[in-house]
């Protein structure tokens, strides 16, 4: 196993990705800043768990094995990795060890 990494975000950071990276603005972006990090983890938002992804370098560190384009799949792997997670209106702040080994779903829901 690996040694423990940490991943912290913060709304400032959040907000720069969405208008830079995915260009949301206007009544879209006046929406998410509405809602806080707990919120939007706890409805899995598909753009927190994007950025999320992105910048734990997660995908990147997965054998071939479990490289599937489905970021539910991915999500599902990253999700044996976490260990903790603190959440914040403003901030998120997520501890994970990567996995040498992850355990797949069933056959049924995503291969």
């Amino acid at each position: 196993m690996c040694e423990m990494n940490e991943l912290v975000i913060t709304d400032d950071e959040y907000r720069t990705f969405l208008a830079q990276r995915l260009r949301v603005q206007g009544t879209a972006m006046e929406e998410i800043e509405k809602v806080g990090f707990p919120f939007l983890f706890a409805s899995g938002s598909e753009l927190l768990r994007t950025y999320i992804l992105s910048e734990s370098g997660f995908t990147a560190s997965l054998s071939e094995e479990y490289k599937l384009p489905d970021r539910g799949f991915i999500w599902y792997l990253f999700s044996q990795a976490i260990k903790e997670i603190h959440l914040t209106p403003e901030r998120v702040v997520i501890k994970y060890q990567l996995q040498d080994k992850y355990r797949k779903p069933f056959k049924q829901f995503y291969l």
